[in-house]
């Protein structure tokens, strides 16, 4: 290495977690070096770039410990240990141990489990299982601990003048643009680089001898040797199936943040459960990441949460630290498995933090979004259209983005009238409705020329009374309310969404019958009830004036699915009608 630098690149030469990997790999191979440097790992288009604090040159470079930066995975008893390799999981002992917790969980958590004694139950609780036990997990299920063990091996059997030379030599290279020139014996395995696996990479011909290594000439051990680090560093693998037979692995994307951070968000999320099916578990796993970001960000962290390192959203949105979650699926074909999936999730990123009330809203709305996709059963066939209309909002960008909220919130709207009281066995279920105040915020963030739809007084007051004719009056019943007074319009979200998609005034004569069978059930409440404060009040003319000529602006579809959107979600003051996302023994 014959000058110093202070950014290296890595290409997007595959577009999957696999680049990912190998950038935040070597981002943490240049973080162990001497003096604690610090390394942030920026997204291009083509590209990720490792940037250092300062200069990297060869005496640093010289300071890179010796180690691989994962352990050895002792797989069964026929694995050999080399001597010299003190990092060893032995995995059927851990796997032992995991599965004593699981079954202590289970007994002490459903009835009619098999019950165990003190003593036991007391020595179980006290074992601890390893953080990265599920990676561990993954990586002997798809098979990589043998080409892992082999870097292993290779990095801990050198001397350390070889070591040294090595990684020197295989930085300088990299530098250059040029192969590592390490010669390490590694095999390319789909769990690393998932465009390796069947059905993605046809590197020879049908007729060619499968066990022919052709494929591996194009393996380059150094790029390897990071993705191996990366993976431990940044990978939050996931076990799906009835029986765990299949795995989804999510891969947070870095943009601009420091490599500590981002291993520590990823830390978390392996932590937390994010359980479901695959679009609640994408969609859960982008927004649990953006929530990460905010509550340990250096300006804005919770009082309970430490700040990382490195995190700065000042000005900036979650989307800006980290774009978003890549998310690759191998499905269980028996005795082996296939990738059958690779797909992008976006973090969200729908408005800018400025002030600390902004990282409030942020995380208010995050918390109100995760309770709605918890709420939906992803085993039955409605309830999972939603979770994939969710997760396709979150697959799209900007204005795209937004209107995809509006068609799923439209969709919502008409579920929460189905679901919410609905009996189910012994219990009652209620799910939990968006907030009105906060999608305003998210509209706001995302196009301000909606807000001419949103803040029209025509539109809000109309959008009230299809909120109190629909949503809020079927709550009331469904509860036993005493002040149920009002008729319920089951039919009216579906006739807004059906109108609105017809050429000509279909939508507005619509709206407009509503409004006069409203203001004629206020009236009718009023002169029953010898009170006018008894109903709320009246859509005026002027009001509905207004809301026509926002129709003839923007036009009937838009405005329809804004108004069926915005009219199902809760009003603030709903909050302490218990309209939330429990379920109440009956």
């Amino acid at each position: 290495m014959s000058e110093s630098i202070q950014a290296m690149r890595v290409p997007k030469a595959t577009g999957t977690h696999s680049d990912v990997l190998a950038a935040v790999g070597l981002a943490d191979l240049l973080a162990s070096a001497g003096n604690t440097m610090n390394v942030r790992l920026v997204e291009h288009e083509t590209e990720f770039k490792v940037l250092l604090d300062r200069p990297l040159d060869a005496a640093i470079a010289q300071t890179i410990p010796q180690a691989p930066g994962y352990p050895f995975l002792k797989t069964n008893e026929e694995t050999s240990v080399p001597t010299g390799i003190a990092d060893v999981v032995n995995y059927k002992e851990e796997k032992a141990k995991a599965d004593r917790t699981k079954e202590a969980a289970n007994a002490k958590g459903k009835k009619g489990a098999k019950a165990l004694d003190t003593e036991t139950q007391q020595f179980i609780e006290q074992e601890t299982i390893r953080d990265d036990w599920r990676l561990l997990q993954v990586l002997n299920t798809l098979q990589g601990d043998e080409t892992a063990n082999k870097v292993h091996t290779a990095v801990m059997t050198l001397t350390r003048e070889k070591f040294r030379n090595a990684v020197a030599s295989s930085l300088a290279n990299v530098i250059a643009g040029r192969p590592s020139g390490l010669t390490w014996n590694v095999n390319t395995v789909q769990l690393f680089t998932p465009t390796s696996a069947k059905g993605y990479s046809r590197l020879k011909p049908d007729s060619t001898d499968r066990n022919d290594k052709t494929k591996q000439k194009w393996t380059d051990p150094f790029w390897e040797w990071m993705k191996y680090r990366g993976y431990f560093r940044v990978a939050c693998p996931y076990f799906q199936g009835q029986k765990g037979e299949h795995v989804r692995l999510l891969c947070p994307v870095p943009k601009d943040i420091s490599v500590q951070a981002l291993e520590l968000v990823s830390r978390e999320l392996r932590k937390r459960g994010i359980r479901g099916g695959a679009p609640k578990m994408d969609a859960l796993a982008a927004l649990r990441c953006a929530e990460l970001l905010i509550r340990h960000s250096q300006e804005y962290h919770a009082l309970d949460a430490e700040p990382f390192p490195g995190l700065q959203l000042s000005g900036k949105t979650p989307e800006a630290a980290i774009s978003g979650v890549l998310i690759t699926h191998y499905q269980s074909l028996g005795n082996a498995k296939a990738v059958s999936a690779m797909t992008t999730i976006a973090v969200p990123g729908w408005f800018r933090i400025q002030s600390g009330m902004d990282a409030q809203d942020w995380l208010a709305i995050l918390d109100e979004h995760q309770r709605v996709i918890r709420g939906l059963y992803d085993d039955r066939s409605d309830e999972i259209a939603l979770l994939i209309a969710y997760r396709r909002f979150l697959e799209k960008r900007g204005e795209s983005a937004l209107w995809a909220l509006v068609q799923f919130m439209e969709r919502y709207g008409a579920f929460v009238m189905k679901a919410n009281g609905l009996k189910q066995g012994n219990r009652i279920r209620w799910v939990t409705r968006f907030t009105d105040q906060y999608f305003r915020r998210i509209v706001m963030g995302m196009n301000n020329q909606l807000m001419d739809i949103v803040k029209n007084p025509g539109f809000e007051a109309i959008a009230r009374a299809v909120r109190q004719a629909t949503v809020t009056a079927q709550n009331k019943r469904a509860r036993r309310d005493k002040d149920a007074w009002r008729e319920v319009r089951y039919e009216l979200l579906h006739d807004i969404h059906r109108t609105r998609q017809v050429p000509g005034n279909a939508f507005v004569e619509c709206v407009s019958e509503f409004i006069s069978r409203y203001n004629y059930e206020n009236a009718r409440r009023r002169e029953v009830t010898k009170d006018i404060q008894a109903a709320p009040a009246n859509v005026s003319d002027e009001e509905f004036k207004s809301f026509i000529g926002v129709v003839d602006r923007h036009g009937a579809s838009v405005v329809g699915a804004l108004l069926a959107a915005y009219g199902s979600c809760k009003e603030k003051w709903e909050d302490n009608q218990n309209n939330g996302d429990n379920e109440e023994e009956k």
